[in-house]
């Protein structure tokens, strides 16, 4: 998103970190996971507080998810891009479901809050580019909803049907390998490329400008997960690796160390971070919107993992204790906020 690489921090081993909080977005999802996790309905087998909910159907589960993509925010020139905006609200949402293990999606249900006078060939345009993508993942688009805003806004909710055991993010113990798969930091990077606004790019900079607008969800790797029951927590990294760290650590009431390593990144933000002369390790660890997966394991699994999910890397470990540290950070790194 444009409104974020900033104004929080996680504690860290060296004297260079500074342990910081951004208080607003984590008080107000702790009040709604706390309020409404348990609302005493058998139907709903997983409530607020991970990726997605989880609600029970005859002999069913479907997991339901919702994201949203507000221009200032997520994005901006939305005027002029409602196919990769479509494209990238579907993602992001198939993302969650992915998080949740072996999912199969069905639907999905869309609108958008639009300023007085929009185009409504933008909303057309919108529209069949989303129904496009739903095509492409398998699912239908259903159905949604049109309002007025003062600015751009737009919102989905996919459903699909649990077809294995669901990973949580609050599973991780004492041992655990923590592993992620997909992107790290290039999002980042690529929303950077983008706001340039140069009409030539080098072959590197269209790779992380695609990472940014299109990031694939990891639904085969979420499955083979769940399927061969190889991750104790797992959750989508749309807030960046320290941060999802922070959410596996406390839902898990453990201590979460990261250690970076430069085979943990894709060549594209090494290339682009040296040639910009800016630290690798701030992008990787606090960018946000990568849409990978980020995971804990037995480290007896850690052969298996690697064997079935060539791409995952190992990129911490999990002890006893509190909180996330970072053990080989050079300087303060920044954590993406959503809110």
């Amino acid at each position: 998103g444009i409104a974020g690489f900033s104004s929080a921090g996680l504690q860290e081993d060296s004297e260079n970190m500074k342990k910081q909080k951004n208080p607003a977005e984590t008080a107000i999802l702790d009040y709604i996971e706390k309020k409404f996790s348990n609302q005493n309905d058998s139907r709903l087998v997983l409530g607020p507080g991970d990726d997605a909910a989880v609600v029970r159907m005859g002999k069913s589960l479907v997991v339901l998810t919702t994201d949203e993509l507000v221009e200032g925010t997520h994005f901006k020139d939305g005027i002029n891009h409602p196919e990769l905006i479509a494209r990238k609200l579907l993602r992001i949402n198939l993302s969650d479901l992915a998080a949740m293990g072996k999912v199969r999606p069905i639907a999905c249900l869309a609108g958008g809050a639009f300023p007085s006078g929009f185009p409504p060939k933008w909303i057309k345009r919108f529209t069949r580019a989303l129904a496009d993508e739903c095509r492409v993942f398998g699912l239908s688009l259903a159905g949604g909803n049109l309002a007025r805003s003062g600015v751009l806004h737009v919102y989905a909710s996919v459903f699909g049907r649990a077809e294995g055991k669901m990973i949580r993010r609050s599973g991780a113990r004492s041992g655990d390998l923590l592993f992620n798969v997909g992107p790290l930091g290039d999002s980042r990077a690529g929303l950077e490329v983008f706001l340039e606004k140069r009409k030539s790019l080098t072959a590197v900079e269209k790779k992380l400008c695609e990472k940014f607008w299109r990031p694939r969800p990891l639904l085969e790797e979420g499955k083979i997960l769940s399927k061969f029951s190889l991750a104790t927590s797992m959750l989508d990294n749309s807030d960046g690796l320290l941060r999802s760290c922070e959410i596996i650590a406390k839902a898990s009431g453990k201590k979460v160390k990261v250690l970076l390593s430069k085979d943990a990144v894709s060549p594209e933000l090494l290339n682009y971070c040296r040639k910009k002369n800016k630290n690798w390790q701030d992008y990787a660890a606090g960018g946000g919107e990568d849409y990978g997966l980020v995971f804990t394991a037995e480290r007896k699994k850690a052969e298996k993992i690697r064997k079935l999910i060539p791409a995952a890397r190992v990129v911490g470990r999990v002890e006893e204790g509190r909180g996330v540290f970072i053990e080989n950070a050079c300087g303060k790194i920044e954590i993406f906020e959503h809110f």
